[in-house]
């Protein structure tokens, strides 16, 4: 069994839209939150998903040709939990800084930026794992026969 074409497509789909449903809220969280609001968010949040899958997907990225399932699999989930880890630490420990930055509370930054980190990542990692997956199995196909080095 092989997996499917476009499901590395779907998942950096998905993952683009919540990234960018949560960039709108943090850019314009403040605002009054009626009808209007909630019809520019998602004009806007379809709008910076669909600018991103454009650049994402073009030149054939992120399609998987004749990959089997289990490899697949097993590949995805070794990526997609290192980026949740490295991208957790990294989202954590910039969100420290900014908000010790402005609480100069050392107890109640770490709590929010841990809290921060770890739910950011999960929105971001799968996006970023899309990536790494696909260049992983790409690199293993098309880099089975290697041209020999030029003198």
């Amino acid at each position: 069994m092989t997996t499917p074409r476009h499901i590395l497509r779907v998942v950096f789909a998905l993952s683009a839209l919540a990234c960018s449903v949560i960039l709108v809220l943090f850019v314009r969280g403040r605002a009054e939150w009626s009808d209007a609001f909630w019809l520019q968010l998602a004009a806007a949040s379809s709008v910076l998903c669909a600018a991103a899958c454009v650049v994402a997907f073009r030149d054939g990225r992120l399609r998987l040709d004749g990959v089997p399932m289990l490899r697949f699999v097993l590949v995805f989930l070794r990526e997609l939990a290192t980026i949740y880890i490295v991208s957790g630490v990294a989202v954590t420990a910039i969100a420290l800084a900014v908000i010790y930055g402005v609480t100069r509370s050392g107890a109640n930054a770490l709590a929010l930026a841990v809290l921060a980190g770890l739910w950011l990542s999960l929105w971001l990692a799968p996006g970023i794992a899309s990536f790494t997956t696909w260049r992983r199995l790409r690199s293993a196909t098309a880099g089975d026969i290697r041209q020999p080095a030029r003198p």
